[in-house]
């Protein structure tokens, strides 16, 4: 993925994996409520280049934690 002027593009690559991870752990980053970081320090992530569980982590960070106010249970008929 290249960025520039705050246009984004993905293409594939034959270079190497900057991190490795499940796509759970990627799941549970993408929706929030943890980080590359903690994930990494519980040894679930792999930083392959140096620098890159940073940029990954700061690339991820939203202003607002995930919040639901009303669950995920449905209710009860």
């Amino acid at each position: 993925m290249t960025a520039d002027q705050g246009a984004a593009v993905c293409a594939w690559t034959r270079a190497p994996a900057d991190l490795r991870l499940s796509a759970a752990e990627l799941g549970a980053v993408f929706l929030g409520g943890t980080t590359l970081a903690s994930l990494a320090a519980a040894g679930l992530v792999e930083e392959v280049r140096a620098g890159a569980l940073a940029r990954a982590t700061a690339a991820f960070r939203a202003d607002r934690e995930p919040f639901c106010p009303g669950g995920w249970a449905f209710p009860a008929y």
